[in-house]
C-alpha cells in the first residue's frame, strides 16, 4: 500500500481483505483525511471524490462476477488511472462488462493490465471498441492470454486504425500468433497516430511475419520507437527487411532481438542499415543471437559511425577474446557513441582485458559495462582496474561475477572506488 498524493493499493486475495487506507480530500488546500472503509463490497468504496491512482488487483481470485462493480467504478472515479487486473479469470464475460465502463466518457483509465486473464479472441471486439473511443486509455497489456489468436489480434488492429484511438503501448507477450496477424499489424502500424511501443515477444512470428510488419514499419505514417521481437522464430531471411527499416525510419529507436538465430550473416545485414546516416536507433539487444568473432568487425564499424546507438546487448554469444577486441576498436574509436554495453557470457578470458582497459581509458562516452565473464580470471579484472583508474575513464557503472573477484582483486576495486566514489560496481553471486 503507498500513500501520498493518492494511494496505491496492492492487494491480496480479496476474500482475506478486511479494509483498506482511503484517502478523501476535504479542502481546496490539499489537505487529506484517513479513513478506513470495510470492505462490503470492496468496489463500493471506490466514492468519486477517493483519490485512487494506481489500483493493483492481480491475483486476487477475481471472476467475471466482480467485473460489473470495477466497471462501475471506472466510470464514476476519475482519478482511477492505472489498473492492474492480471492473473484473474475474467474471460470474455468479465470483458465484456469491464469494456462498458472503459467506454463511459467519465472513464479516466491510463493503463489497464491483463496478464494472464484467459481471454481469448472473443475479448477483442470489445476492447477494440474501447480503443476507438476512449479518450485516455494510453497503455494496455494482454500479454499471456494463450487464446487471442489471428482473429483477436485483427479485431484489436480495427480500433487501432480508429483516428480517435489514443493507445501509445501494446503488450501481447506469448500471445501466441501466427504470422497471418502481421498484416493486420502491419496496416494498423502504417495507420496509428499514436502507437510508439509494441511487445510481441515470444509469439513465434517467423521471418514471414516479420516481414509482413516491416511493410508497416516502413511506412511514411509509422509512428512506432519500440519493438520486442524477441524469441518470435527469427533467422538471417529477415534480416535485411529489418535493416531497411533502419536505416529509413524515422521514429524507431530500440530494437529487440534477443533469443533468435540471426547468426553472424543475420547481424552483417542488420550493421548495414546500422550504418546508414539516416538510422535513428538507440538501443539494439542481441542476446542469445548464435553470433561468433565473425560479426564483430561489422559491430565494431557499427559503434565507430552510428551517431545514436547508445545501448548495445549482446550477452551470451561466443564472440570470445577475437571478438572483443574487434570491439574494442569500435569503442575507441573518437566517433563512438555508446554508453551501455552488455557483454555477459560472451566467452572471452583475460587475454583481451588489456584492449578492454584501453577502451575504457579511451572512450568518453561508455557509463556502464556489465562483463559477469565466468572465464575471465582475477588477472583479467586487474588490467580491467588500470583503465578504470585513468582519468580519462568515464564508466560509471560495472557489473563483475562473483568467479571474478578475490581478496587481491577486491583490493584493486576498491582503489578504483576510492579515487573514484561516484563508481558502482555490482557482483553477482552465482553467475
Amino acid at each position: 500500500m503507498c500513500q501520498g498524493r493518492g494511494i496505491c493499493l496492492q492487494l491480496t486475495p480479496l476474500q482475506e481483505v478486511q479494509h483498506v487506507l482511503l484517502f478523501y480530500p476535504v479542502s481546496s488546500a490539499g489537505h487529506y483525511i484517513q479513513v478506513y472503509f470495510i470492505m462490503a463490497p470492496f468496489c463500493s468504496s471506490l466514492h468519486p471524490l477517493v483519490i485512487l491512482l494506481p489500483l493493483r488487483l492481480k491475483a486476487c481470485k477475481l471472476s467475471a462476477a466482480c467485473c460489473g462493480e470495477l466497471s462501475s467504478a471506472l466510470s464514476n472515479n476519475q482519478l482511477l488511472t492505472d489498473l492492474d487486473l492480471s492473473d484473474n479469470q475474467l474471460r470474455a464475460m468479465g470483458m465484456q462488462l469491464l469494456c462498458e465502463g472503459l467506454k463511459q466518457p467519465n472513464c479516466k483509465l491510463q493503463r489497464l493490465v491483463l496478464r494472464f486473464c484467459g481471454l481469448t479472441g472473443t475479448c477483442c471486439g470489445d476492447l477494440s471498441t474501447v480503443l476507438s473511443t476512449s479518450p485516455s486509455l494510453t497503455e494496455l497489456d494482454l500479454s499471456y492470454n494463450f487464446s487471442l489468436g489471428d482473429v483477436g489480434v485483427q479485431l484489436l488492429c480495427e480500433g487501432l486504425k480508429h483516428p480517435n484511438c489514443k493507445l501509445q503501448i501494446l503488450g501481447m507477450e506469448w500471445c501466441r500468433l501466427s504470422a497471418v496477424c502481421c498484416g493486420f499489424l502491419s496496416s494498423a502500424l502504417s495507420t496509428s497516430q499514436a502507437l510508439a511501443e509494441l511487445n510481441l515477444w515470444g509469439t513465434k512470428l517467423g521471418d514471414s511475419g516479420v516481414q509482413l510488419l516491416c511493410e508497416g514499419l516502413r511506412h511514411p505514417n509509422c509512428k512506432l520507437q519500440k519493438i520486442l521481437l524477441g524469441s518470435c522464430s527469427l533467422t538471417a531471411a529477415c534480416c535485411g527487411d529489418l535493416s531497411t527499416i533502419l536505416s529509413t525510419s524515422q521514429s524507431l529507436t530500440e530494437l529487440e532481438l534477443t533469443d533468435n538465430k540471426l547468426g553472424d550473416s543475420g547481424v552483417q545485414l542488420l550493421c548495414e542499415g546500422l550504418k546508414h546516416p539516416d538510422c535513428k536507433l538507440q538501443k539494439l539487444v542481441l542476446g542469445y543471437c548464435d553470433l561468433t568473432v565473425a560479426c564483430c568487425g561489422d559491430l565494431s564499424s557499427v559503434l565507430s559511425t552510428s551517431q545514436t546507438l547508445t545501448e548495445l546487448g549482446i550477452r551470451w554469444n561466443n564472440l570470445g577474446d577475437s571478438g572483443m577486441q574487434l570491439l574494442c576498436e569500435g569503442l575507441k574509436h573518437p566517433n563512438c557513441k555508446l554508453q551501455k554495453l552488455q557483454l555477459m557470457g560472451c566467452h572471452f578470458t583475460a587475454a583481451c582485458c588489456g584492449d578492454l582497459a584501453s577502451a575504457l581509458s579511451t572512450n568518453q562516452t561508455l557509463t556502464e559495462l556489465i562483463l559477469g565473464e565466468k572465464t575471465m580470471d582475477n588477472s583479467g579484472v586487474k588490467q580491467l582496474c588500470e583503465g578504470l583508474k585513468h582519468p580519462n575513464c568515464k564508466l560509471q557503472k560495472l557489473g563483475l561475477s562473483s568467479v571474478n573477484v578475490n581478496e587481491e582483486t577486491q583490493r584493486e576495486l576498491d582503489a578504483v572506488k576510492k579515487g573514484k566514489p561516484d563508481m558502482v560496481v555490482h557482483i553477482w553471486k552465482n553467475w
